[in-house]
């Protein structure tokens, strides 16, 4: 009985870590190269005069202009989210090509998240309701060496 509680605790903690790495994972991402920044912010930054194209996917001179200021912005120590303000400053909220964190727009986004999780509870709970119908009371059986 004790082997398995302490199995089951060592699951349990091995997943509270594994969660608590994935979201600090993802609200602290690490620091990149100069580089890597531009190109990223490239990739979200919309083509004004294209449709639903970025600065990085567009030849067009407006496209070309944006992307050596975006560049000079990095080299002169602008934050990320400097550079996002920035640009909503000049183009309005349709200036970057990502999703906006209200509303419906968020919810498109938390229902299949919230469907996982039911879905993999469900799936635990099973699982759990088996194993207590087939070994009641914490008898399991033994091990063939």
């Amino acid at each position: 009985m004790i082997k398995l509680l302490s199995s089951r605790l060592a699951w349990a903690l091995l997943l509270v870590i594994a969660v608590l790495l994935l979201v600090i994972g993802s609200i602290n991402p690490p620091t990149s190269s100069a580089a890597a920044r531009i190109s990223r912010l490239d990739s979200i930054i919309k083509c004004p005069a294209c449709e639903d194209l970025s600065i990085a996917q567009s030849d067009a001179p407006t496209s070309v202009t944006l992307r050596n200021e975006v560049a000079s912005w990095v080299h002169s120590g602008w934050s990320d989210r400097r550079i996002e303000q920035e640009v909503v400053a000049r183009y309005g909220p349709g200036g970057l090509l990502l999703p906006s964190a209200r509303g419906v727009e968020a919810a498109l986004y938390l229902i299949p998240l919230g469907a996982i999780a039911a879905a993999g509870a469900s799936l635990a709970w099973q699982l759990w309701r088996r194993q207590r119908r087939l070994f009641p009371a914490g008898v399991l059986p033994r091990r063939v060496a």
